[in-house]
């Protein structure tokens, strides 16, 4: 149990503990709990528009209209994957940037090779996500095509498939059918 000194030692330096000061350290420190992929709160990171991704999601969804929450799912895999890919696409940018400025690198092919790790990092990253797209795309174009909506069936189609599946009139003048009974020559068909 603390003594009463060391809760009053406690509370006063919880007064000086109060956090960053200045608009860049506040900016520094809302980043200290940033999380990424199924943990994020937001897919959009510093740098990035989230409009210019509610965009993006709007056009897919408007493209493709998802019926099935297979679909929507389908069609938020590619949007993600697309996201991802421009995110991708501009970090292999900074990173040539990056690499560029690194003075005792003389030239692109060798400014690559210094820092070989870090593009084939990202370039296996772009491959996943490309992957990711079209696999996602090939799926959703084969649920879609398997699932023909109702509103494409005009109303004659509908008069003529429902009367393909209804069984023909029975002809009154024919006699009825026979009934076909099991032979009973095997006991175990006999009650």
């Amino acid at each position: 149990m603390a003594t009463q000194s060391q809760i009053d030692a406690n509370r006063r330096n919880a007064q000086k503990s109060t956090g960053p000061v200045t608009v860049t350290g506040r900016n520094i420190s809302r980043l200290n709990a940033l999380k990424t992929g199924i943990h994020a709160k937001s897919t959009v990171i510093p740098g990035e528009s989230a409009e210019e991704l509610d965009e993006l999601i709007a056009d897919y969804h408007r493209q493709y209209r998802p019926a099935t929450p297979e679909q929507r799912f389908l069609v938020d895999t590619m949007v993600n994957a697309e996201w991802m890919l421009r995110r991708y696409r501009n970090i292999e940018a900074r990173l040539w940037e990056f690499a560029f400025q690194d003075p005792e690198s003389s030239g692109a092919t060798e400014s690559f090779l210094r820092h070989q790790r870090d593009f084939a990092f990202v370039h296996r990253k772009i491959a996943f996500l490309e992957r990711s797209f079209y696999n996602a795309l090939k799926e959703l174009k084969a649920a879609q095509a398997t699932a023909q909506p109702f509103t494409e069936i005009e109303d004659e189609d509908l008069l003529i498939a429902a009367a393909s599946f209804c069984p023909p009139a029975p002809d009154r003048a024919a006699p009825p059918a026979p009934i076909m009974s099991p032979t009973l020559e095997n006991p175990a068909l006999r009650l």
